[in-house]
Parts: structure tokens; sequence; C-alpha cells
């Protein structure tokens, strides 16, 4: 587990860590009119999850109310969910009290649930550990940031550029893509299928947002923009690439003549270095 401390004293972190790239697990809290709320409640949104130990503490409390700001710039298509292990009725004062409205605020109260399942319980406290996680519309993590020290705050304009990227390159978003680009639906949802078994968990955030333009045709220079990031490329990445390259072939007219044009580029970029 990570390596965690309090007020500068190393604190215990229980529960299963969560990674970018696994499958983010259901949990079911209590909203603060005491009803159950799930994670596939939110099902095709993007969610920012903000973690925190108490929200009568002066950190907690800036981090509940920079992203209630934060949320009015994001659009309908991004939430933002807010989880303690406060009760309820001392969530909904605190939001009555300083006008919280456009975040949804949750308690670990009952059973820890969400605490052992992402792996934010705080042995010691018997709270939550304070952190961000981005999980994109096809329930997928993309980004966790467990904060090393407690009384910090996260890094919001990261976790906020994370949710955003996650938005562009989801793959409910890359189908609509594809389909206005001439594909059936078929075609689609098996370039989608590609996309995620091959390329999705392994390519960084960069050039996944540049995937839907690859394929609708937009001239891009590829070159360029892997040239600036050409230290993120690994042997991985170049088979993965590959790989979809290859099983790009069996798709006839215009996705077979894009993909290969745009991983010609890519392979003229390796080919260089």
């Amino acid at each position: 587990m990570k390596e965690i401390t309090f007020r500068g004293e190393p604190v215990t972190i229980t529960g299963n860590e969560t990674k970018a790239g696994q499958t983010a697990p259901e949990f079911t809290l209590t909203g603060t009119d005491m009803n159950p709320v799930k994670l596939s409640d939110f099902k095709d949104k993007v969610k920012i999850i903000s973690v925190f130990p108490s929200i009568d503490t002066g950190v907690c409390a800036i981090q509940t109310k920079r992203f209630n700001m934060e949320a009015a710039k994001l659009g309908e298509n991004i939430v933002i969910l807010c989880i303690s292990k406060d009760l309820p009725f001392a969530q909904s004062r605190f939001c009555g009290a300083e006008g919280i409205s456009r975040v949804t605020v949750l308690s670990d109260y009952r059973n820890n649930e969400f605490g052992e399942k992402y792996g934010f319980l705080l042995e010691e406290l018997g709270l939550l550990t304070r952190g961000v996680i981005v999980i994109d519309r096809d329930n997928v993590v993309e980004y966790v940031e467990y904060v090393k020290e407690v009384a910090e705050e996260p890094n919001y304009a990261k976790a906020i550029e994370e949710a955003k990227n996650a938005l562009h390159c989801s793959t409910a978003n890359l189908i609509t893509k594809l389909e206005n680009a001439g594909l059936t639906g078929e075609q689609a949802g098996q370039v989608s299928g590609i996309l995620k078994n091959h390329l999705e968990k392994r390519l960084p955030l960069f050039i996944r947002d540049y995937l839907p333009e690859i394929f609708e045709g937009k001239k891009l220079e590829l070159g360029d923009i892997l040239r600036d990031r050409a230290e993120v490329f690994t042997d991985e990445i170049k088979d993965s690439l590959s790989s979809l390259a290859d099983k790009t072939e069996e798709f006839s007219g215009k996705l077979s003549e894009k993909a290969e044009q745009a991983f010609a580029k890519i392979n003229e970029f390796f080919t260089k270095r």
C-alpha cells in the first residue's frame, strides 16, 4: 500500500489499493437524504471521486468547496462524488451552510464499503484518507491520487485534466465518432473493442485523445506529437500499435485506409528514432 502520513506520522491504509486501468468496484453509500447511492447510478458519466477524512476539518472543507466550484465548469457528463465517513446529517448541514449543490456528497459510515474496496481506510483513525479517483464512462479507473500527507490538499488541476481526457477518449464517445465518420454500427463496435483490448489501458492519455481524429481522417502531425513525448514509448506500446495495425487490415474502405495512413506515420516516426 501507499506510504501515507498524518501530521507527519506514518499511518496504515487498509483495503484493496486502487490502481489506474482496473475496473472500478461497485459500491453503495448513503446520500445526505439517507437514501442509498450506487456508483452505477452514474453510468455513462465520467466520475471524479473526492475522498477526505471529515467535512468538519479545514482542509476537507476547502477540498469540497473547491470541487463544488469546479463542477460548474465541467458540464453534465462529468460528475463529482465527495466521500467521507461523516454522518449524512453532518454532511447535509455543511452543504446547506456552504451552498454546496453541484457535487454529490456521500457517506461511507455504515460498513466501510468504499474504504475497503478502494483502499482508502485509515486503520488508526477509522476515517478515510485523502485522495482523488477518476473513473471513465466505461467504469475504468483512469487516475488515482493518494495524497501523501493527509493534512494537505489534492492536486485539483491534475484530476480535472484527467477527467476531461477520460470524457473525450472513452469507448462510448469513440463509437459515436466512428459512426459519424461513415462506419456501420457493427464496424464501429468492432474497432472500439480492438482499441479497448489492445490500446486503451496501455497508451498514455495524450495519444488516446487523438484516436477519434485519426479515424475521422483528420490530418494530424503525429510525428511532432510523438516526438514531444517520445520518452513514454516502450516496446510494449510499440507492440500494441503493431497489433492494432494488423487487426485493422480486415476492415475495408474508409477505416482501413485511414488506419493505414495513421500507422504509417507512427511507424515512420519509430523508424527515424
